[in-house]
């Protein structure tokens, strides 16, 4: 029976394998908003009984490409696990691994956010919207893990009546966030990235989460986590996006002749 079982959800696998990768086609071709579940049916496998039993929805099928997309940016931080440094410099594995999970897979990337949006989740059901939230709370649960860290160290004291899940919610937030207001940003037309940088080194500043920007280059830092774990991902990024698009928190300039400020 448990072999019977395994069978048919490697069958369930390979057809929602086969079905995200046609989506993904036509996304890259079209856009996301002339998808259809109709044309992914057309030029797939699947008959259209069984396609709606896995699909029932345009929503779900964005939601299966942010899960997705949740997946490939929690493999690009396992890929730094062994990264020995202080509390601070390892949450900046978060931030390499946004820029990465964003420049290399877009259509998944950007379902990430679509899928998480109240008028997507509307439109799913319960339990693939708990994918979707267990996925996103991998990625907070890093937060949380540098936080603790952080407090073992005695580089961080928590505030009173504040939680480490809750410190590592409101951090993620902010990101999440900024990444979804970047779209709405008007104010000047300087590097949005930068300007994201010098807030977040602000913030984390103010939280006495040391070592401050002041004690250790967190650019340089940032720098060696790409150099070190992301190397290969990194010279993909700058052949496909040779420029660097200011507008956005998930840029990152590879320009070794840069200088960077001691």
């Amino acid at each position: 029976m448990t072999e019977k079982r395994s069978r048919k959800r490697r069958a369930i696998e390979r057809r929602l394998d086969e079905i995200l990768l046609i989506a993904e086609t036509i996304i890259s071709k079209k856009g996301l908003k002339e998808l259809t579940l109709q044309e992914v049916i057309s030029k797939s496998s699947i008959s259209r009984g069984t396609f709606y039993k896995l699909f029932p929805s345009k929503e779900t099928l964005i939601t299966y490409l942010g899960i997705k997309g949740l997946n490939y940016w929690s493999a690009l931080m396992e890929k730094a696990a062994e990264y020995d440094a202080l509390s601070r410099e390892r949450l900046l594995i978060l931030y390499a691994t946004h820029v990465l999970c964003n420049r290399l897979e877009p259509i998944y990337y950007k379902c990430i956010f679509i899928a998480n949006a109240e008028v997507n989740r509307m439109a799913v059901d319960v339990e693939l919207n708990a994918i979707l939230d267990d996925r996103i709370n991998n990625l907070i649960s890093f937060i949380e893990e540098c936080i603790h860290l952080a407090i073992k160290e005695g580089n961080l004291k928590m505030p009173p009546n504040l939680s480490t899940l809750e410190m590592a919610f409101f951090i993620w937030a902010n990101r999440y966030g900024a990444t979804i207001a970047a779209y709405n940003y008007q104010m000047s037309s300087a590097d949005l990235t930068l300007k994201y940088k010098i807030y977040t080194d602000y913030s984390l500043d103010n939280m006495q989460w040391r070592p401050l920007s002041t004690e250790i280059n967190y650019e340089r830092v940032l720098r060696n986590i790409f150099n070190t774990f992301y190397k290969k991902e990194k010279n993909i990024v700058k052949k496909i996006h040779p420029e660097v698009q200011p507008f956005s928190i998930t840029e990152q300039s590879f320009d070794e002749d840069l200088p960077i400020d001691v």
